[in-house]
């Protein structure tokens, strides 16, 4: 698909793109870029991050944007800048919809190529804050779940939710390198890039904040651990308290020396439990007194 822009208007065109070609907005996938030979060959590397390139005569970068709700997945895209002409290389044709949206939306005076490229990098963007603050509530549905002690499977989901947001904190640092290099490039653009620049550095801050949520999460979580160990230890160190006077005196009795009185007393057995019964109550009292249970 060819666009142009003309009087500020994006609209499709049956224009070829050629080097002497300008203001085109081109979307081919590899199959269709590769029939064209106006530079060198730039799609040999994976994509793996957003970067912008300048090789003078022309720019070239990459857009590897995560899909929300749908972590680890990404769509990824090549483009380029070349004799004011911006060609986008998607094989998976999702750039089309954000085209179409730049078109429905777009109210600008002394539109061109620049433009264009600031509301793609805004359309790229525009969900990103709300998403940002789907994270944190379950961030909080988690903070809730542990102070609750409903803490299954809690490593787990606290992992893939940290992994994410240090995807996008990344994510938002390449977007503004990306900016800066576009900046340094063209001149006169500080302006066009001036609010989107701003509005990046906040949501990487609001990762950043979402990142420190995380940590602090994680140390709350391993205070519920140590308080939960803590208190089985307790209850391993009362039940210990109370039996070994117990184990002691059945450990007396059981040496069965031939004059011990009370192995051949009537009553010997009955005043012994009675004495195991008061020492069992006594230690409780002792325990409830001192706090300790």
């Amino acid at each position: 698909m060819i666009y142009e822009i003309k009087n500020d208007k994006i609209l499709e065109s049956k224009k070829k793109l050629t080097n002497t070609s300008n203001n085109l907005i081109c979307l081919f996938n590899e199959e269709e870029w590769s029939q064209y030979n106006l530079i060198e060959n730039k799609m040999n590397e994976k994509i793996r991050f957003c970067k912008i390139e300048d090789a003078k005569k022309y720019m070239y970068g990459t857009f590897c944007v995560p899909v929300k709700d749908k972590y680890p997945l990404t769509y990824c895209f090549y483009f380029y800048i070349i004799n004011d002409n911006f060609i986008i290389i998607d094989n998976e044709n999702k750039v089309q919809e954000m085209v179409e949206q730049i078109i429905n939306n777009k109210s600008k005076s002394d539109y061109n190529i620049i433009k264009f490229f600031h509301d793609l990098l805004e359309i790229i963007i525009k969900d990103d804050l709300s998403y940002l603050e789907k994270l944190e509530n379950k961030l909080a549905k988690l903070e809730s779940k542990v102070i609750a002690k409903k803490i299954e499977n809690f490593s787990k989901n606290i992992i893939k939710i940290k992994k994410e947001i240090l995807k996008y904190y990344h994510y938002y640092g390449q977007l503004l390198d990306l900016t800066d290099t576009l900046e340094d490039s063209y001149i006169n653009t500080e302006e066009i890039f001036k609010v989107y620049f701003e509005r990046v550095g906040r949501l990487q801050s609001e990762a950043l904040l979402l990142r420190e949520y995380t940590q602090e999460l994680q140390n709350l979580y391993d205070s519920q651990i140590t308080l939960h160990q803590n208190d089985v230890m307790k209850v391993l160190t009362i039940v210990t308290t109370i039996f070994l006077p117990l184990t002691l005196i059945t450990g007396w009795y059981g040496m069965n020396f031939k004059y011990m009185p009370e192995l051949g007393w009537e009553f010997g057995y009955p005043l012994l439990f009675i004495v195991f019964a008061l020492i069992i109550i006594i230690c409780i009292i002792i325990f409830k007194i001192k706090k300790f249970w």
